[in-house]
């Protein structure tokens, strides 16, 4: 596939041919160990808590695997060929059983390796029964769907036709582990020669607004049309345990399913035509249709409108019902989410949601359950008759969870209320577990036990991260208003920084937790409470020896006006104070509040090990750096105001304290100070280097400096260019470009499909910069999108950072440099 050549001669127009490039870098030896290192590995429990799965994950992969043929669609980047998405972030090539049932202190975990059918797999599961664990197989041809039977230790192939996974890489277990329902690929499913529906691309207007965020990859043509529906459109299947297979209706484009907990009824929506040219696939308009396991259709329950008319603001949402699911305790009972203000969150509403349910044969009137005030975002069903509700409130930046009697018409009673980003408060998330109802095998239900609920968390602090697990009394029927408070059941050790992964036993209290400490990797420990024994499930050594030695703390400081702030100082390995100044490389991403208590919150352990990713800054450690990571960059907005209408005042200000810091601290010489951010960081990092003299150079990836070019919206700012026109102009560094007196090294993925971050906006910052007589040098990536993912890219993208800040930020700075390459 070619690489984007339109965009490639655009570019070359826009920049000087001098300094043209076509060859990867490679960065020093010490970067280098940051990319080849392992990645952290993911698990796996079973449902009966026996089986604990081990998956070792896919390296970076090759520039090569990038460059294949990849088609942009409606949001997705398909593979044509292989009907699957051509840039799956979860893979692995590995899976190890490790049997909790024969744990003894005294010996060796007994681990069982699975022989994968293929050297790469996605979506891994448990079967209900536990008897199995199911995976997609991975190809050239395509997708499969294997099962592997771990008692005997044989692995089956269900599909005789490939999957579809155009939407997804999908499928789901009937609870009774006999069968899986997934989406295999239609007998036409190649896409139309690219030459052969050629003419113009027309789009026109309706009566009807349409206020959507600037969304890429989206379908423009009849031509995309057609070609959408085709790689899209599946057979929805029941694949049989022992070969036989069960068609679920016609061939369709089905974007989601889900199986009733008694596995009589299929609920699936589906992509119903014309298709937007405005919003993702996923904001088509919808039909939602009923089967029974026989493949019959019963009815349909909605048909909703495409998103792209959905009213402007946060808690705006589609008319016709929504959330519709099975609820998990109830063997044929569905459960849906309807607004009572048309989903327009603009009308003031005393109630703007209502929780209804309906169930089999679904011929009655659905019943209502409830009314909230906020719009509802999740429901959850619980042992006993009891629910959970969140709502959320946006322009608050609020969430409250409050618990209700599921048997009947009731009122919610509040369990806890907080900012969206409030850290201290967060009470962590509930037990659920499956369940076995008159003997069969259940959804996972929240877990109720003497009316009592287990939850854990971080346990996030003033004084940093101490993990926890708590009871939490339940009792619908009494008089207060509110929930009592947890009782504590297990606290991390101080020495330590240890987080609960999963429950494994309420009695005996029995759970798994990851290990850490400032100087050990994470590793899995197997606790049992009762008998105060443990038992090392899974450890691996990550240790660079590049940056053995290096040291981090936790920089807490004030803001002019008093607010509260911090950051994580990294410091070479043997630094001391009296040795002087070092180069410092502040690393940052502006996040805005509503409550200048929660902007002053630190999310930090002392124990925390310090994984040193590639795409952060930890790595210039190792070349002398001072690294100045997580820097608090709030912007707040109290009463009426709008975070955003002070961005640059605030931005400043926080870039300002956290300087005069370090310098304070002896560590930084603020001559030779770099910003660097990553998508909005990068926004922020040209913000920094047109308003302010701060610092000596700035790094910004993948970014947007034109907000015009964003006019609905951005980030959570969700007032249209046209509300306000000064706000969108004042706050684009590309409008002050000629004040970007420092050097800026701008970099981006040529194709990217973030919302809003087009690779257009770093060409026409640099364009600008140039233009000025500014010092600039830009720097595209083939095939890649937002987060950078080829191991040459990630080497390359570390090379170019080492050779800038040790021009720029390390020595004096050189003469004026406007420069752009293509590697």
């Amino acid at each position: 596939m070619s690489r984007i050549p339109i965009f490639m001669f655009a570019l070359i127009a826009l920049v000087s041919p001098i300094s043209y490039a076509d060859e990867y870098q490679v960065p020093s030896q010490a970067l280098q160990e940051v990319v080849n290192q392992n990645k952290k590995v993911s698990t796996r429990l079973s449902t009966n808590k026996q089986w604990l799965a081990i998956l070792t994950p896919k390296t970076h992969v090759k520039i090569q695997s990038l460059s294949k043929t990849e088609l942009k669609l409606a949001g997705l980047r398909l593979s044509p060929e292989q009907l699957l998405p051509s840039r799956i972030k979860s893979q692995y090539i590995g899976i190890e059983l490790i049997d909790l049932g024969k744990l003894n202190s005294s010996t060796t975990p007994t681990k069982q390796r699975v022989n994968l059918a293929t050297s790469r797999v996605a979506k891994v599961e448990f079967s209900p029964n536990s008897r199995f664990i199911s995976y997609i197989g991975l190809s050239d041809k395509g997708a499969d769907l294997y099962v592997y039977d771990i008692e005997k230790q044989l692995t089956q192939k269900l599909n005789k036709t490939r999957l579809n996974a155009s939407l997804g890489l999908k499928y789901r277990w009937l609870y009774n582990s006999q069968a899986i329902l997934t989406s295999i690929a239609s007998v036409n499913t190649h896409p139309l020669d690219a030459a052969s529906n050629i003419g113009p691309n027309i789009s026109k207007t309706g009566s009807q607004k349409a206020p959507r965020r600037t969304y890429q990859d989206l379908l423009k043509n009849t031509q995309d049309d057609q070609i959408f529906s085709q790689l899209t459109q599946s057979q929805l299947t029941l694949l049989r345990l022992d070969g036989d297979s069960q068609l679920i209706g016609q061939a369709d484009i089905n974007i989601s399913y889900q199986l009733s907990p008694n596995d009589e009824y299929i609920v699936v929506k589906r992509i119903s035509p014309p298709f937007s040219h405005m919003v993702k696939y996923y904001d088509f308009a919808q039909t939602v249709e009923l089967f029974d396991i026989s493949g019959t259709r019963l009815k349909t329950l909605a048909q909703l409108e495409s998103s792209e008319y959905r009213p402007s603001g946060n808690d705006s949402v589609r008319k016709g019902p929504r959330l519709i699911h099975w609820r998990s305790d109830k063997p044929d009972t569905l459960a849906f989410v309807k607004a009572l203000d048309k989903g327009d969150s603009n009308v003031k509403a005393k109630y703007r949601d209502q929780l209804l349910q309906i169930a089999a044969p679904f011929t009655a009137e659905p019943e209502q359950l409830l009314k909230t005030p906020w719009r509802m975002r999740k429901i959850q069903w619980g042992e006993n008759s009891l629910g959970m509700l969140t709502e959320k409130h946006s322009d608050k930046k609020q969430i409250r969870v409050s618990f209700f009697d599921s048997s009947k018409p009731s009122e919610l009673k509040l369990w806890y209320k907080k900012a969206i980003r409030d850290s201290y408060n967060d009470p962590g998330r509930l037990l659920s577990q499956s369940a076995k109802i008159n003997g069969e095998i259940y959804p996972k239900l929240i877990s109720v036990e003497d009316n009592s609920l287990l939850h854990y968390g971080l346990g996030a602090s003033p004084q940093g991260y101490q993990p926890f697990l708590k009871s939490l009394p339940i009792n619908l029927t009494a008089v207060e208003e509110t929930i009592k408070p947890s009782e504590l059941l297990w606290r991390s050790s101080d020495k330590q920084l240890e987080t609960i992964r999963y429950i494994v036993s309420r009695e005996p209290l029995k759970f798994i937790i990851n290990r850490q400490s400032s100087k050990k990797p994470s590793y899995l420990v197997f606790i049992d409470a009762e008998a105060k024994t443990e038992q090392v499930l899974y450890q691996a050594n990550k240790a660079l020896p590049a940056y053995k030695g290096m040291t981090r703390e936790l920089v807490t400081y004030k803001r002019a006006d008093g607010l509260a702030l911090s950051g994580n100082l990294y410091l070479p390995a043997g630094y001391k104070k009296e040795d002087g100044p070092l180069p410092v490389l502040m690393w940052a991403y502006p996040r805005e509040y509503k409550n200048s208590k929660v902007a002053a919150q630190v999310n930090y352990s002392a124990n925390q090990y310090s994984y040193i990713s590639p795409k952060g800054p930890v790595p210039f450690v190792a070349k002398g750096y001072a690294v100045f990571d997580r820097v608090a960059m709030p912007i707040i907005g109290t009463g009426k105001e709008k975070p955003n209408d002070n961005f640059r005042t605030q931005l400043i200000d926080n870039a300002t304290a956290a300087i005069d810091t370090l310098v304070e601290m002896g560590v930084a010489d603020k001559n030779r100070i770099a910003i660097g951010g990553h998508s909005y960081g990068a926004f922020m990092v040209a913000n920094l280097l047109a308003h302010s003299d701060l610092f000596a150079a700035g790094i910004a990836r993948s970014g947007a400096y034109n907000r015009t070019l964003t006019p609905f919206g951005f980030q959570n700012e969700k007032r249209n260019f046209w509300e306000a026109p000064s706000l969108y102009q004042q706050i684009s560094p590309f409008t002050h470009a000629d004040k970007i007196d420092e050097p800026l090294l701008i970099m981006h993925g040529e194709m990217d499909s973030n919302s809003g971050t087009y690779p257009m906006q770093s060409a026409r910052l640099f364009k600008a910069i140039r233009g000025l007589g500014g010092q600039a040098r830009l720097v595209t990536f083939p095939y890649e999108s937002h987060s950078y993912k080829a191991e040459e890219s990630i080497l390359h993208m570390l090379w170019e950072q080492e050779q800038w800040l040790d021009t720029h930020v390390s020595h004096k700075l050189s003469a004026p440099e406007s420069a752009v390459s293509f590697h």
